[in-house]
């Protein structure tokens, strides 16, 4: 039996407002992002505000029209409030592929999926419909792709922002303002962006973490036989953006300047946590954690707490022999870095300055200590990729597996890469094309087939057509102006699939190819400002 700590549940005749919060993905996933904890801490903080989380079922059929969920899994968490009930809906979306993801909730939800047709509605039905927002890295990034279906963007670091969005919305309410009235109030807060007034925004930066404090009674799910799951954990946001700015990283280019939470604000937070509930793990959370200067000191304060520790990638050459040891004494059982490419002409190409002698030498150590696995990132499909640069990937594992790791120590996990909006590497869409998608493929394969019957080596790929076709989805999601808004809404009516991607694109008389090659040429729809 699972169990929550720190749910907050407010009584509804005591508020003004209410905020359905939404990760647009199942409850797992959701309990184990930062971002609904914070938003969730933050907007409750607000006493005349209930902000209640709502998370989609595990098993769905698209379009929710021919879907046989019962109603109540779309319901609150807290309150078993139905989602068409709250004033406003706001969805944290952190991935291009749960897109159908949202829309499938809303349709459930009986809210028109078109932003239009919910306006329409209210102005000619009088009906009632709430005020749907977006945020999250894939917002900022490029919101374009479901500019039809939203009513607002938060772009960038959203606390600073949400004191006055609530006044405006509160006066709308009390004063019976109309929705275009709404809107236009909204335009003018630094941050939001309303697609049908295609205002200019800026992406809003909170400059200082510490003015928000790193939320000390979060949520956490707990179980009777607790294991420390990463849903089980109390997580510390240790610093937001990355100072290192590989070429293909949203966090480094959406998300600047690198910013650290002081070690005072995370020792005050975590105190605080520990003195007042039970919790196994902390999580240290953020793109670069081993960027901040106390990381060591850190590391150190959990133990102290008699905690376990999870860390997410470190950077390899911050890896030195003191934080291999306070990591083992944390009982860390993997290790996780990013080398990206397997050639050192790749690597230095997208930003990452790590010569090959430096992984060895540093995997060296890692096998000398008490951590025992090591997970490792790399990407193809990178610029100016070549088959010596696939074979340098396959030597390196080749070299890795040969310092005699445990059976499957080495969890080596191979993703296409992603071109994101606003990144120097957007432009290349190169495999993605649909000729060339096939020397993807076959490159994928060959990894596969070389890597594949070494001992220490667990090779994370899956069934390589599909990695494909999600990337390419992902990559046009990631890219597309307002005319894939449209594609985005049949293509989900008709069954959210990458067949029917295509057949969609056919249909309005749209040529990925076409598309993909104006990127190609610099076409930028979206640009950060």
């Amino acid at each position: 039996m699972k169990r929550e700590i720190n749910v907050i549940k407010k009584d509804w005749r005591t508020i003004d407002l209410s905020v359905g919060l939404i990760y647009p993905n199942i409850y797992m996933l959701g309990i184990s992002s930062y971002s609904i904890r914070l938003l969730y801490s933050i907007i409750n903080s607000y006493e005349n505000v209930a902000c209640e989380r709502i998370f989609l079922p595990e098993h769905m059929r698209f379009p929710a029209s021919k879907d046989i969920t019962p109603e109540h899994y779309i319901r609150s968490i807290e309150n078993g409030i139905h989602p068409i009930e709250f004033d406003i809906l706001g969805f944290s979306i952190h991935f291009e592929n749960d897109f159908r993801n949202i829309l499938w909730l809303l349709e459930k939800s009986n809210i028109p999926l078109s932003r239009e047709e919910r306006m329409k509605r209210r102005e000619n039905k009088k009906e009632y419909y709430p005020l749907i927002i977006g945020g999250g890295p894939v917002a900022t990034s490029n919101p374009l792709p479901l500019n039809s279906i939203f009513d607002v963007f938060f772009l960038g670091d959203a606390e600073p922002l949400l004191e006055e969005f609530f006044q405006l919305f509160l006066t709308f309410k009390g004063e019976n303002l109309s929705f275009e009235q709404l809107l236009i109030q909204l335009s003018a807060i630094e941050g939001l962006y309303i697609p049908i007034l295609n205002n200019i925004p800026k992406r809003k930066v909170l400059f200082d973490l510490d003015e928000f404090e790193i939320p000390p009674f979060q949520l956490i799910t707990s179980t009777k036989n607790t294991t420390g799951g990463f849903e089980e954990s109390f997580f510390i946001e240790v610093n937001r953006g990355c100072p290192f700015e590989c070429k293909f990283c949203i966090s480094s280019f959406h998300n600047r300047p690198f910013r650290n939470h002081s070690f005072e604000s995370i020792t005050t937070t975590l105190n605080t946590a520990v003195n007042n509930f039970e919790f196994p793990k902390v999580s240290l959370i953020g793109s670069c954690v081993s960027a901040h200067p106390e990381f060591f000191q850190i590391c150190q304060l959990v133990l102290e707490k008699h905690k376990k520790l999870a860390v997410p990638s470190i950077r390899i050459d911050h890896i030195t022999q003191n934080i291999l040891n306070i990591l083992g004494e944390a009982q860390l059982k993997t290790i996780t870095i990013a080398p990206e490419a397997g050639s050192e002409f790749l690597r230095y190409t997208l930003g990452k300055k790590v010569s090959d002698n430096l992984i060895f030498q540093k995997l060296k150590e890692i096998k000398n200590s008490s951590i025992k696995n090591v997970k490792m990132y790399f990407l193809i499909g990178l610029p100016e990729e070549t088959e010596d640069d696939i074979e340098s990937l396959i030597t390196m594992i080749k070299r890795c597996d040969e310092f005699a790791f445990q059976k499957n120590a080495l969890r080596i996990n191979i993703n296409p890469m992603v071109p994101k909006m606003n990144t120097p590497f957007q432009k290349n869409v190169f495999f993605f094309k649909k000729k060339n998608q096939v020397i993807l493929k076959e490159r994928f394969h060959k990894i596969k087939k070389a890597l594949g019957p070494l001992k220490s080596v667990r090779l994370k790929i899956g069934d390589i057509n599909t990695l494909i076709n999600n990337a390419y989805m992902q990559t046009l999601f990631s890219l597309g102006d307002r005319k894939l808004s449209k594609v985005l809404i049949d293509y989900y009516r008709q069954g959210a699939t990458y067949g029917v991607l295509k057949r969609v694109m056919a249909q309005s008389s749209l040529s990925g190819d076409l598309y993909l090659s104006k990127i190609e040429e610099g076409y930028t729809p979206w640009i950060i400002q």
